[in-house]
């Protein structure tokens, strides 16, 4: 009897538990999945849009007023593919170009104009249509061997890095360094816009 009793209050107290759970649960009515795409589109210029992060892109920005080459971002008439650095990409390239500064500015002008230069790459390839999967060459606006680059995105879905932007893929252009970027694919009114927490190079 006392063996039936302890059953009833585990039966009871299961039942009490399901209830309590199904009560704080909410039912899907809706049966359509209503999926959200994120618009790429920034509505404003390359420019505007790295002026709207300085948290991201201040000592970038800080380096295409000394190179003098701010039109190339303000300007809507061409379409160009900006690679920008982060902040950490940018403190890296003042470190390694010259360990004493402390400011992009103390570093030759010339040498930074050059590197923007490789960061503008002539045309638009995002990863919506114009990137192949396969390293492709592009023109950059740094003239010469220097300004040699390939661009590739990954669009397998088995790799974790689908959807990235490669510049210099491991062996498809000397021995660059090869260097993802960290968001890809933002669309102002002037191109596309890559970040990378890294700088790229030409390395023969």
């Amino acid at each position: 009897m006392k063996k039936l009793k302890k059953t009833n209050k585990i039966y009871i107290g299961l039942i009490a538990l399901i209830t309590f759970v199904l009560s704080g649960c909410s039912l899907q009515t809706d049966y359509d999945y209503k999926g959200q795409t994120l618009d790429p589109h920034v509505n404003k210029t390359a420019w505007e849009y790295f002026q709207s992060r300085p948290d991201v892109f201040s000592v970038f920005t800080e380096a295409i007023t000394y190179a003098g080459m701010e039109d190339y971002y303000k300007q809507t008439d061409v379409k160009y593919t900006f690679l920008a650095l982060n902040n950490t990409a940018m403190n890296l390239f003042i470190t390694n170009t010259n360990p004493a500064a402390v400011s992009v500015t103390q570093l030759d002008q010339t040498v930074v104009k050059q590197m923007l230069q490789y960061h503008i790459v002539k045309g638009e390839y995002s990863a919506y249509k114009q990137l192949p999967v396969e390293p492709m060459f592009v023109l950059t606006l740094l003239p010469g061997e220097p300004g040699l680059m390939t661009l590739l995105v990954r669009k397998s879905p088995w790799q974790d890095d689908a959807g990235k932007i490669f510049v210099n893929d491991t062996g498809s252009n000397g021995t660059s360094p090869s260097r993802s970027a960290v968001t890809s694919n933002i669309l102002p009114t002037n191109g596309v816009i890559h970040v990378f927490a890294n700088y790229c190079y030409y390395k023969p």
